[in-house]
């Protein structure tokens, strides 16, 4: 299932570090999700969002080994962030460490709560991985786990 990466990749997390301001739980718990919104990140350590916007810039421009370095330097000042440990699921899904990929989706979601998006991610994260290692089964149960976050 190939094409999968190139959605998980457009999809991302789209989040970007900021100081904390009014926030709503804004979780959706009820109907379908949207896919396509971005997962908010908010951190209130300057520290932290400071090595979240070098991590977004070298992934951007596919320096994976920096990017991966500097969430694991955020993740040691901040290690309940899941939308950290989901980037960095990500981050080494690109570079084809599946099996450290779903680990790390699989702790983001331990981590989520109630983020809905945050945890669909995860699962198509978890998805990709599994089906690159061929456990095809593994696969089709993240999936669905996926899918039934997405109401769809």
């Amino acid at each position: 299932m190939r094409r999968w990466l190139p959605l998980l990749l457009a999809l991302g997390l789209a989040a970007c570090a900021s100081t904390p301001g009014p926030q709503s739980n804004g979780e959706e718990t009820k109907g379908p999700l949207n896919t396509h919104a971005a997962v908010e990140h908010r951190v209130d350590n300057h520290a932290v969002a400071l090595l979240w916007d070098k991590a977004e810039k070298a992934r951007r421009d596919n320096r994976l080994d920096d990017a991966v370095s500097a969430l694991e330097r955020a993740l040691r000042l901040t290690p309940d962030d899941a939308v950290i440990w989901s980037r960095l699921a990500e981050l080494r899904l690109r570079q084809r460490k599946y099996a450290v990929a779903e680990n790390l989706a699989a702790k983001s979601n331990s981590l989520a709560g109630k983020q809905r998006l945050l945890r669909y991610r995860n699962w198509l994260i978890i998805e990709a991985a599994r089906e690159r290692r061929g456990d095809t089964a593994g696969a089709v149960e993240a999936r669905e786990r996926a899918d039934a976050l997405s109401g769809s």
